[in-house]
Protein backbone atom coordinates (compact mmCIF):
# COMPACT_ATOMS: atom_id res chain seq x y z
CA UNK A 1 0.00 0.00 0.00
CA UNK A 2 1.34 3.11 -0.91
CA UNK A 3 2.66 6.10 1.92
CA UNK A 4 0.20 8.08 1.45
CA UNK A 5 -4.21 8.07 1.52
CA UNK A 6 -5.13 6.26 -2.31
CA UNK A 7 -8.06 6.20 -4.32
CA UNK A 8 -9.08 2.65 -3.21
CA UNK A 9 -9.21 3.95 0.47
CA UNK A 10 -11.27 6.97 -0.81
CA UNK A 11 -13.25 4.55 -2.45
CA UNK A 12 -14.01 2.81 0.71
CA UNK A 13 -15.27 5.47 2.41
CA UNK A 14 -17.68 6.47 -0.17
CA UNK A 15 -19.09 2.93 -0.59
CA UNK A 16 -18.75 2.23 3.66
CA UNK A 17 -20.89 5.03 4.74
CA UNK A 18 -20.60 3.23 7.97
CA UNK A 19 -17.12 3.61 8.15
CA UNK A 20 -16.23 7.10 7.42
CA UNK A 21 -4.10 -32.68 1.59
CA UNK A 22 -1.89 -34.36 3.82
CA UNK A 23 -0.25 -33.15 7.04
CA UNK A 24 3.64 -31.58 4.92
CA UNK A 25 6.57 -33.30 5.55
CA UNK A 26 9.69 -31.60 6.86
CA UNK A 27 12.02 -30.15 4.55
CA UNK A 28 12.21 -27.79 1.48
CA UNK A 29 12.06 -30.19 -1.73
CA UNK A 30 15.32 -29.52 -3.98
CA UNK A 31 14.69 -27.52 -7.25
CA UNK A 32 13.59 -29.45 -10.32
CA UNK A 33 16.00 -29.63 -12.93
CA UNK A 34 16.11 -26.98 -15.22
CA UNK A 35 13.82 -27.88 -18.59
CA UNK A 36 14.36 -24.36 -20.45
CA UNK A 37 17.43 -22.65 -21.10
CA UNK A 38 18.94 -20.79 -18.40
CA UNK A 39 15.98 -21.15 -15.88
CA UNK A 40 16.90 -23.05 -12.45
CA UNK A 41 13.48 -23.76 -10.86
CA UNK A 42 11.17 -23.80 -13.73
CA UNK A 43 7.18 -23.73 -13.38
CA UNK A 44 6.09 -26.01 -11.24
CA UNK A 45 8.58 -26.44 -8.77
CA UNK A 46 6.99 -28.33 -5.68
CA UNK A 47 7.64 -27.55 -2.32
CA UNK A 48 7.51 -29.42 0.67
CA UNK A 49 6.83 -26.85 3.06
CA UNK A 50 8.22 -27.07 6.48
CA UNK A 51 4.95 -27.47 8.61
CA UNK A 52 0.98 -27.30 8.04
CA UNK A 53 -1.30 -28.69 5.41
CA UNK A 54 -1.92 -28.14 1.67
CA UNK A 55 -5.24 -27.76 -0.06
CA UNK A 56 -7.21 -30.87 -1.04
CA UNK A 57 -6.94 -30.83 -4.48
CA UNK A 58 -4.49 -32.63 -6.49
CA UNK A 59 -0.95 -30.84 -7.43
CA UNK A 60 -1.95 -30.82 -11.17
CA UNK A 61 -4.99 -29.61 -10.74
CA UNK A 62 -3.41 -26.69 -8.16
CA UNK A 63 -0.66 -25.84 -10.89
CA UNK A 64 -3.26 -25.55 -13.56
CA UNK A 65 -5.33 -22.87 -11.39
CA UNK A 66 -1.86 -20.71 -10.98
CA UNK A 67 -1.62 -21.19 -14.42
CA UNK A 68 -5.13 -20.15 -15.83
CA UNK A 69 -4.66 -16.94 -13.08
CA UNK A 70 -1.13 -15.82 -14.18
CA UNK A 71 -2.54 -16.01 -17.73
CA UNK A 72 -5.41 -13.80 -16.73
CA UNK A 73 -3.31 -11.85 -14.25
CA UNK A 74 -0.94 -11.02 -17.22
CA UNK A 75 -3.43 -9.97 -19.94
CA UNK A 76 -4.89 -7.40 -17.21
CA UNK A 77 -2.03 -5.75 -15.35
CA UNK A 78 1.39 -6.77 -17.12
CA UNK A 79 1.92 -3.48 -19.54
CA UNK A 80 4.78 -3.39 -21.96
CA UNK A 81 5.09 0.69 -21.07
CA UNK A 82 6.32 3.41 -20.04
CA UNK A 83 9.35 3.25 -22.71
CA UNK A 84 10.07 0.36 -25.16
CA UNK A 85 12.55 -1.23 -22.61
CA UNK A 86 10.17 -0.96 -19.75
CA UNK A 87 7.45 -3.14 -18.37
CA UNK A 88 4.79 -2.29 -15.22
CA UNK A 89 2.41 -3.61 -13.01
CA UNK A 90 -1.06 -1.48 -14.16
CA UNK A 91 -3.40 -0.60 -11.07
CA UNK A 92 -6.27 -0.81 -12.96
CA UNK A 93 -9.53 -1.65 -11.36
CA UNK A 94 -8.32 0.28 -7.91
CA UNK A 95 -7.36 3.67 -9.16
CA UNK A 96 -4.05 3.73 -6.93
CA UNK A 97 -2.34 5.96 -9.76
CA UNK A 98 -3.92 8.31 -11.96
CA UNK A 99 -4.57 7.03 -15.50
CA UNK A 100 -3.75 3.32 -14.24
CA UNK A 101 -0.11 3.78 -13.32
CA UNK A 102 2.39 2.10 -11.27
CA UNK A 103 2.93 2.15 -7.74
CA UNK A 104 6.32 0.86 -5.94
CA UNK A 105 3.87 -1.74 -4.33
CA UNK A 106 2.10 -3.18 -7.72
CA UNK A 107 5.76 -3.20 -9.28
CA UNK A 108 7.38 -5.65 -6.77
CA UNK A 109 4.54 -7.66 -6.76
CA UNK A 110 5.22 -8.28 -10.63
CA UNK A 111 8.95 -8.60 -10.40
CA UNK A 112 8.06 -11.51 -7.66
CA UNK A 113 5.72 -13.32 -10.04
CA UNK A 114 7.39 -13.29 -13.37
CA UNK A 115 10.77 -14.81 -11.62
CA UNK A 116 8.18 -17.70 -10.26
CA UNK A 117 6.48 -18.48 -13.41
CA UNK A 118 9.64 -18.32 -15.45
CA UNK A 119 9.36 -21.69 -17.34
CA UNK A 120 5.62 -21.47 -18.08
CA UNK A 121 6.08 -18.44 -19.89
CA UNK A 122 8.78 -18.07 -22.01
CA UNK A 123 9.19 -14.25 -21.87
CA UNK A 124 9.77 -13.90 -18.54
CA UNK A 125 13.22 -12.91 -18.32
CA UNK A 126 12.18 -10.62 -21.25
CA UNK A 127 9.54 -9.16 -18.41
CA UNK A 128 11.14 -9.36 -15.84
CA UNK A 129 14.03 -7.01 -17.06
CA UNK A 130 11.49 -4.41 -17.87
CA UNK A 131 9.59 -4.28 -14.81
CA UNK A 132 13.28 -4.09 -13.60
CA UNK A 133 14.19 -1.16 -15.63
CA UNK A 134 11.06 1.24 -14.81
CA UNK A 135 12.18 0.87 -11.08
CA UNK A 136 15.50 1.86 -12.37
CA UNK A 137 14.59 4.90 -14.24
CA UNK A 138 11.91 6.72 -11.67
CA UNK A 139 14.44 6.65 -8.57
CA UNK A 140 13.80 9.32 -6.00
CA UNK A 141 16.65 10.70 -4.09
CA UNK A 142 17.77 7.54 -2.33
CA UNK A 143 17.84 5.54 -5.16
CA UNK A 144 14.68 3.85 -4.11
CA UNK A 145 11.92 3.62 -6.51
CA UNK A 146 9.02 6.50 -6.75
CA UNK A 147 6.33 5.03 -4.97
CA UNK A 148 3.30 6.51 -7.82
CA UNK A 149 3.42 7.30 -11.42
CA UNK A 150 1.10 8.89 -14.02
CA UNK A 151 0.19 6.48 -16.04
CA UNK A 152 0.29 8.65 -19.73
CA UNK A 153 3.37 10.51 -18.49
CA UNK A 154 4.83 8.07 -16.32
CA UNK A 155 5.98 10.79 -14.33
CA UNK A 156 5.78 11.12 -10.03
CA UNK A 157 2.54 13.13 -9.13
CA UNK A 158 1.90 12.96 -5.97
CA UNK A 159 2.53 15.62 -3.40
CA UNK A 160 6.08 16.34 -2.54
CA UNK A 161 9.08 15.57 -2.89
CA UNK A 162 9.39 12.21 -4.30
CA UNK A 163 8.95 9.08 -2.25
CA UNK A 164 9.29 5.78 -1.98
CA UNK A 165 7.22 3.17 0.28
CA UNK A 166 8.88 0.34 1.93
CA UNK A 167 6.64 -3.09 1.42
CA UNK A 168 7.60 -2.28 -2.71
CA UNK A 169 10.99 -1.25 -2.02
CA UNK A 170 11.20 -4.84 -0.12
CA UNK A 171 9.09 -6.69 -2.67
CA UNK A 172 11.76 -5.11 -5.52
CA UNK A 173 14.66 -6.37 -3.52
CA UNK A 174 13.09 -9.84 -2.96
CA UNK A 175 12.07 -10.02 -6.77
CA UNK A 176 15.72 -9.33 -8.03
CA UNK A 177 17.31 -12.05 -5.55
CA UNK A 178 14.35 -14.20 -6.86
CA UNK A 179 15.66 -13.19 -10.97
CA UNK A 180 19.11 -14.15 -9.97
CA UNK A 181 18.61 -17.28 -8.73
CA UNK A 182 16.55 -18.10 -11.45
CA UNK A 183 18.75 -16.72 -14.42
CA UNK A 184 21.92 -15.24 -12.66
CA UNK A 185 23.26 -12.19 -13.45
CA UNK A 186 21.37 -9.48 -10.81
CA UNK A 187 23.98 -10.05 -7.60
CA UNK A 188 25.28 -6.67 -8.13
CA UNK A 189 22.11 -4.57 -8.82
CA UNK A 190 20.56 -6.83 -5.67
CA UNK A 191 22.97 -6.05 -3.30
CA UNK A 192 23.21 -2.64 -4.22
CA UNK A 193 19.03 -2.44 -3.72
CA UNK A 194 19.24 -4.13 -0.65
CA UNK A 195 22.16 -1.50 0.88
CA UNK A 196 19.63 1.63 -0.70
CA UNK A 197 16.59 -0.39 1.25
CA UNK A 198 18.88 -1.44 4.36
CA UNK A 199 20.24 3.08 4.18
CA UNK A 200 16.84 4.44 4.33
CA UNK A 201 13.89 1.93 5.14
CA UNK A 202 15.60 0.80 8.67
CA UNK A 203 15.17 3.12 11.33
CA UNK A 204 18.41 2.76 13.54
CA UNK A 205 17.06 0.62 16.04
CA UNK A 206 16.01 -1.98 13.15
CA UNK A 207 12.50 -1.89 12.56
CA UNK A 208 11.48 -1.16 9.24
CA UNK A 209 9.84 2.53 8.47
CA UNK A 210 6.63 3.13 6.82
CA UNK A 211 8.48 5.03 3.98
CA UNK A 212 12.23 5.97 2.93
CA UNK A 213 11.85 9.75 4.28
CA UNK A 214 9.03 9.03 7.39
CA UNK A 215 10.27 9.20 10.36
CA UNK A 216 12.10 6.62 13.08
CA UNK A 217 8.74 6.32 15.01
CA UNK A 218 6.08 4.61 13.15
CA UNK A 219 6.13 1.02 10.83
CA UNK A 220 3.64 -0.83 8.80
CA UNK A 221 2.98 -4.65 9.42
CA UNK A 222 1.70 -4.97 6.55
CA UNK A 223 5.80 -4.66 5.55
CA UNK A 224 6.81 -6.98 7.85
CA UNK A 225 8.08 -10.02 4.93
CA UNK A 226 9.72 -12.04 7.58
CA UNK A 227 10.59 -14.50 4.63
CA UNK A 228 12.33 -11.79 2.53
CA UNK A 229 14.17 -10.49 5.73
CA UNK A 230 15.26 -14.07 6.05
CA UNK A 231 16.49 -14.09 2.52
CA UNK A 232 18.30 -10.61 2.61
CA UNK A 233 19.99 -11.97 5.70
CA UNK A 234 21.64 -14.88 3.97
CA UNK A 235 22.52 -12.77 0.28
CA UNK A 236 23.89 -9.52 2.14
CA UNK A 237 25.90 -10.02 5.03
CA UNK A 238 27.50 -6.21 4.64
CA UNK A 239 24.45 -5.52 5.77
CA UNK A 240 22.94 -6.79 9.81
CA UNK A 241 19.56 -7.85 8.19
CA UNK A 242 19.07 -10.30 11.29
CA UNK A 243 19.11 -6.67 13.31
CA UNK A 244 15.94 -5.55 11.14
CA UNK A 245 14.38 -9.46 10.99
CA UNK A 246 15.12 -9.37 15.15
CA UNK A 247 13.27 -6.50 16.12
CA UNK A 248 10.89 -6.92 13.31
CA UNK A 249 10.00 -9.87 15.13
CA UNK A 250 10.10 -8.13 18.45
CA UNK A 251 7.42 -4.96 17.44
CA UNK A 252 5.01 -8.27 16.41
CA UNK A 253 5.07 -9.96 19.57
CA UNK A 254 4.98 -6.72 21.91
CA UNK A 255 2.19 -5.34 19.80
CA UNK A 256 -0.27 -8.42 19.91
CA UNK A 257 0.63 -9.57 23.57
CA UNK A 258 -0.73 -5.49 24.53
CA UNK A 259 -3.47 -5.37 22.10
CA UNK A 260 -4.69 -8.85 20.31
CA UNK A 261 -3.35 -11.35 22.56
CA UNK A 262 -6.26 -13.67 21.04
CA UNK A 263 -6.68 -12.71 17.42
CA UNK A 264 -2.92 -12.11 17.22
CA UNK A 265 -4.15 -8.98 14.78
CA UNK A 266 -1.81 -5.98 13.68
CA UNK A 267 -3.16 -2.86 12.75
CA UNK A 268 -2.75 -1.25 9.67
CA UNK A 269 0.43 1.30 11.17
CA UNK A 270 1.26 0.99 14.67
CA UNK A 271 3.34 4.17 16.43
CA UNK A 272 6.00 3.74 19.15
CA UNK A 273 7.79 1.20 17.16
CA UNK A 274 11.31 2.39 18.31
CA UNK A 275 10.30 0.81 22.34
CA UNK A 276 9.34 -1.56 23.85
CA UNK A 277 5.84 -0.76 23.85
CA UNK A 278 4.40 0.17 20.38
CA UNK A 279 0.96 0.65 19.69
CA UNK A 280 -1.94 1.35 17.50
CA UNK A 281 -1.49 4.39 15.86
CA UNK A 282 -3.96 7.31 15.61
CA UNK A 283 -7.50 6.45 13.86
CA UNK A 284 -6.64 9.09 11.04
CA UNK A 285 -2.65 8.73 11.11
CA UNK A 286 -1.87 8.25 7.18
CA UNK A 287 -4.90 7.34 4.93
CA UNK A 288 -8.28 8.00 4.99
CA UNK A 289 -9.69 4.60 6.97
CA UNK A 290 -9.20 4.24 10.70
CA UNK A 291 -5.41 3.19 10.84
CA UNK A 292 -5.99 1.92 14.63
CA UNK A 293 -7.26 -1.31 13.20
CA UNK A 294 -6.77 -4.16 10.67
CA UNK A 295 -7.50 -2.28 6.84
CA UNK A 296 -6.55 -2.50 3.56
CA UNK A 297 -2.61 -2.83 4.59
CA UNK A 298 -2.58 -5.42 6.95
CA UNK A 299 -5.09 -7.84 5.86
CA UNK A 300 -1.45 -8.91 3.91
CA UNK A 301 -0.19 -9.54 7.41
CA UNK A 302 -1.28 -13.30 7.72
CA UNK A 303 -0.66 -14.07 3.93
CA UNK A 304 2.93 -12.80 4.55
CA UNK A 305 3.61 -14.65 8.42
CA UNK A 306 1.66 -17.56 7.16
CA UNK A 307 4.84 -17.57 4.31
CA UNK A 308 7.19 -17.46 6.78
CA UNK A 309 5.97 -20.26 8.90
CA UNK A 310 5.45 -22.40 5.88
CA UNK A 311 8.82 -22.13 4.70
CA UNK A 312 10.69 -21.95 7.76
CA UNK A 313 8.90 -23.99 9.80
CA UNK A 314 7.52 -23.27 13.72
CA UNK A 315 11.00 -23.22 15.31
CA UNK A 316 12.79 -21.09 13.15
CA UNK A 317 9.52 -18.80 12.28
CA UNK A 318 8.24 -19.19 15.76
CA UNK A 319 7.04 -15.55 15.69
CA UNK A 320 5.55 -16.00 12.33
CA UNK A 321 4.05 -19.74 13.07
CA UNK A 322 2.14 -18.60 15.88
CA UNK A 323 1.22 -15.11 15.11
CA UNK A 324 -0.64 -16.66 11.89
CA UNK A 325 -2.40 -19.54 13.47
CA UNK A 326 -4.06 -17.33 15.96
CA UNK A 327 -4.81 -15.25 12.97
CA UNK A 328 -6.24 -18.01 11.17
CA UNK A 329 -8.80 -18.67 13.80
CA UNK A 330 -9.42 -14.72 14.62
CA UNK A 331 -10.58 -14.71 10.65
CA UNK A 332 -12.09 -17.81 10.24
CA UNK A 333 -14.48 -16.98 13.75
CA UNK A 334 -15.16 -13.82 12.46
CA UNK A 335 -16.47 -15.10 8.92
CA UNK A 336 -17.95 -18.18 10.49
CA UNK A 337 -15.31 -20.34 7.72
CA UNK A 338 -16.97 -18.59 5.01
CA UNK A 339 -13.83 -16.39 3.05
CA UNK A 340 -16.48 -13.93 1.73
CA UNK A 341 -16.94 -12.62 5.31
CA UNK A 342 -13.51 -11.69 5.94
CA UNK A 343 -13.88 -8.12 6.40
CA UNK A 344 -11.35 -5.66 5.08
CA UNK A 345 -11.97 -3.23 8.16
CA UNK A 346 -11.24 -5.96 11.30
CA UNK A 347 -11.22 -4.84 14.98
CA UNK A 348 -8.17 -5.81 17.02
CA UNK A 349 -10.53 -8.48 19.19
CA UNK A 350 -11.42 -10.11 15.87
CA UNK A 351 -14.90 -8.53 15.09
CA UNK A 352 -15.82 -6.49 12.35
CA UNK A 353 -15.56 -2.71 12.29
CA UNK A 354 -18.08 -2.52 8.90
CA UNK A 355 -19.76 -5.03 7.04
CA UNK A 356 -20.33 -2.87 4.58
CA UNK A 357 -17.13 -3.07 2.43
CA UNK A 358 -16.17 -6.55 0.98
CA UNK A 359 -12.90 -7.64 -0.90
CA UNK A 360 -11.87 -10.86 -1.95
CA UNK A 361 -8.34 -9.94 -1.02
CA UNK A 362 -9.20 -9.94 3.11
CA UNK A 363 -9.96 -13.70 2.89
CA UNK A 364 -7.57 -15.00 0.92
CA UNK A 365 -4.88 -13.48 2.25
CA UNK A 366 -5.59 -15.72 5.33
CA UNK A 367 -4.83 -18.85 2.88
CA UNK A 368 -1.00 -19.23 4.06
CA UNK A 369 -1.71 -19.05 7.52
CA UNK A 370 -4.80 -21.50 7.39
CA UNK A 371 -2.45 -23.88 6.13
CA UNK A 372 0.13 -23.19 8.39
CA UNK A 373 -2.62 -23.36 11.35
CA UNK A 374 -3.23 -27.13 9.87
CA UNK A 375 -6.77 -26.37 9.16
CA UNK A 376 -7.55 -28.07 6.14
CA UNK A 377 -11.39 -27.32 6.23
CA UNK A 378 -10.67 -23.65 6.39
CA UNK A 379 -7.78 -24.34 3.69
CA UNK A 380 -9.80 -25.78 1.30
CA UNK A 381 -12.61 -22.85 1.85
CA UNK A 382 -9.88 -20.30 0.89
CA UNK A 383 -8.99 -22.21 -1.78
CA UNK A 384 -12.42 -22.40 -3.35
CA UNK A 385 -12.40 -18.78 -2.91
CA UNK A 386 -9.04 -18.12 -4.90
CA UNK A 387 -10.97 -19.77 -8.14
CA UNK A 388 -13.36 -16.84 -7.92
CA UNK A 389 -13.98 -12.89 -7.95
CA UNK A 390 -17.34 -12.14 -6.42
CA UNK A 391 -16.47 -8.82 -5.57
CA UNK A 392 -14.85 -8.01 -8.85
CA UNK A 393 -11.35 -7.12 -7.13
CA UNK A 394 -9.16 -5.32 -9.70
CA UNK A 395 -5.30 -5.08 -9.67
CA UNK A 396 -4.94 -5.01 -6.10
CA UNK A 397 -6.86 -8.07 -4.91
CA UNK A 398 -5.84 -9.78 -8.19
CA UNK A 399 -2.45 -9.43 -7.94
CA UNK A 400 -2.45 -10.54 -3.96
CA UNK A 401 -4.43 -13.50 -5.23
CA UNK A 402 -1.17 -14.34 -8.10
CA UNK A 403 1.06 -14.57 -4.70
CA UNK A 404 -1.39 -16.50 -2.60
CA UNK A 405 -2.30 -18.92 -5.15
CA UNK A 406 1.72 -19.62 -5.62
CA UNK A 407 1.67 -20.27 -2.05
CA UNK A 408 -0.95 -22.53 -1.85
CA UNK A 409 -0.29 -24.62 -4.72
CA UNK A 410 3.09 -25.34 -3.22
CA UNK A 411 5.05 -23.67 -5.93
CA UNK A 412 6.80 -20.40 -3.93
CA UNK A 413 10.23 -21.67 -3.62
CA UNK A 414 12.77 -19.68 -1.78
CA UNK A 415 15.88 -18.09 -3.04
Amino acid sequence: MSPRPSPRIRRFVAAGSALATTTLGLGLAGAAPATAAGVTHPFPTHVTYQVGVMPSTSQSARDAAVEKEYDSWKADYLVHGCASNEYYVSTKGDSDARDNGPVSEGQGYGMNIVPLMAGYDPNARTEFDGLWQLVKDHRDQWGLMQWQLDGRTCEYYSSGTPDAATDGDLDIGYGLILADRQWGGYTADAKAWLADVYAHDVAPDGHLKCEDDGPNTDTRPSDSMIDHLRAFAAYDPAHDWTKVLDRTQAVISEFTHGYSAKGGLLSDFVVNADTTSPKPAPADYQEDQPDNIVGYNSIRVPWHLGTDALLYGSSTAAVSYTTAKLESACLKGESGGNPQKVYPHTKLNCTPYSTSDQAEEAGDAVGPAAMAAGDRAWTDAIWKQLGTNPFGDGYYGESIKMLVYLVMSGDYWKP
